[in-house]
């Protein structure tokens, strides 16, 4: 069974809630990719980078980004 996880970026004036879906029992994971996630958007030069960035990072670690 999937669940839903949901986390709020920012990066300079843009901010955003973004949904993704994984794995019922995966929410350690998901709070591990959280505390990495900063390392993997250091050096970003604009929001659309951290998005993007930062949309692959969660899908490496399992979870699919999802529109809500």
């Amino acid at each position: 069974m999937k669940s839903s996880y949901i986390v709020n970026l920012s990066c300079g004036t843009w901010r955003n809630r973004l949904w993704f879906m994984g794995e019922n029992d995966n929410s350690a994971t998901f709070e591990k990719a959280k505390k990495s996630l900063p390392a993997t958007v250091s050096d970003c030069t604009n929001s659309g980078d951290f998005f993007n960035r930062a949309c692959t990072h969660f899908e490496c670690h399992g979870f699919l980004r999802i529109q809500k």
